[in-house]
This record gives structure tokens, sequence and C-alpha cells, in this order.
């Protein structure tokens, strides 16, 4: 779904770079507290090493993407080593996950990070196709004032949201993990006044099924981060 913009006003590239914030949403890599879909399958041990690759992966596209702010919004708290290994190693910054449910942390953080830059794109951590010109997308539609973005997933939800105003609204009310939640939050877009533009859907990866039906290279390089994660920072 997507909604025509009649009057766009476009800002240059090099104001955008600056003025844009990118919010990663983690969990720590605890198993048992994390990917625990997946673990049905696999066990906790190697679905939280499943995870660790996945962040890795994430944080290591954007910043390959994108010199600017990019923050690590981590729960349960920014205290996991591994947090920190990233954080050194990609120049990210680290900040806590506020309470509440998933929409209320998400609408959050992307307030507090409105007050200090004029638009921001916030993503998961279970997206393994990054290799694509997706932020750039996000920060083309987001150069429109009254524009917002959004990543869908095959499963009905999203992966990555972008916005220049922090409303409560589009996090309240869609029952979170269903496949109605882009449907929901599309059109509460429309009813914002806001005009959506929407990236091509694509499987995130929640459970095992999700695993195998990755393309056979894009696997192979994540069980290569997982492998070489599984020694790193903060194994629990």
């Amino acid at each position: 779904m997507s909604f025509a913009n009649p009057s766009p006003r476009y800002e240059s590239s090099s104001t955008g770079a600056r003025d844009t914030a990118l919010l990663i949403f983690a969990k720590a890599p605890v198993p048992g507290r994390c990917k625990t879909r997946l673990a049905r399958r696999y066990g906790a041990y190697r679905a939280c090493t499943i995870y660790r690759s996945l962040l890795t992966h994430a944080v290591c596209a954007a910043r390959q993407q994108f010199d600017g702010s990019i923050t690590l919004v981590c729960a349960p708290d920014t205290r996991h080593a591994f947090f920190h290994h990233l954080s050194r190693r990609y120049r990210l910054r680290l900040v806590r996950q506020a309470r509440g449910d998933l929409g209320q942390r998400m609408h959050h953080a992307i307030r507090q990070s409105l007050q200090h830059h004029s638009r921001v794109v916030l993503m998961g951590s279970d997206q393994p196709v990054l290799d694509h010109a997706w932020l750039s997308e996000a920060r083309k539609v987001l150069a429109v004032s009254d524009n917002a973005w959004l990543a869908p997933t095959l499963d009905g939800g999203y992966w990555a949201i972008g916005l220049r105003t922090a409303q409560a609204r589009l996090f309240r009310g869609p029952r979170w993990s269903t496949s109605r939640v882009a449907g929901v939050t599309l059109n509460r877009m429309h009813e914002l006044g806001l005009h959506a533009r929407t990236h091509t859907p694509l499987r995130d990866i929640d459970d095992a099924r999700d695993w195998h039906a990755l393309d056979s290279p894009i696997r192979s390089k994540l069980a290569g981060r997982a492998r070489a994660t599984r020694r790193g920072p903060g194994q629990s």
C-alpha cells in the first residue's frame, strides 16, 4: 500500500545523512531469553548463536551503508558484554529500551531520537537480507516532510519503520507478532495524514521454517557469523 504525495519537498542528501538517526532494537544474547521460537527446534544455545549472528549482520550492514548516528536500543539493559563489543567495533551508541510492550518501547525510542534528529529509521535484528539499498530508499522517502516508510515482512509484520514524527497511535493497538501489524500500521499512517511508502516484503527469521527458507548463500554467511561469534565477547 502506498499513497501519492502531491507536493514533495526534498532535502539534500548531505543534510539527510546528518539529520537521520538509525535505531536497531536488540535483545541480550542469553540462551533461553532470545529467539525462543527458533529454540523449539534447535535448542536455546544454538538459537542464541544464530541470534548473535543476525544481530552482528544487522549492525555490520547498517554501518557499511550509513556513516551517521546508529544507536543499539538494548533489552533488558546495556550491560551485556556483546553489546559493548558491537559498540566499540561499529561505533554505536547504547541505550536501554523503555518499559512497556513492544509498541511503547518503539515509540519511546523514536520520540527520544527525534529530539536530536529530523528523521528516524528503526529496525529489528531479525532480517537477514540487507545487502541492498533499503536504507538509502528509506532516507530518500523521509526527505519529504510528510512521508513515512515501512518495510513489511511476509508474515504480515514489519522489520523496519521510518518516521519524521513520533505518533503514539502508530504503535498502539495492533497485536504484535500477528499478520495484521503492517496493515494496521499503514492504515493509521494514512489516517494521520502521512504518505506511506513501503519496501518490498521480506522474510525475517522467527522460527526454524524461516531459517530453512533462506537461500543457501545467505544461510551459509550467517552460519559463518554464528561460528565466528560462538566464542566472542559475552558468550553465555
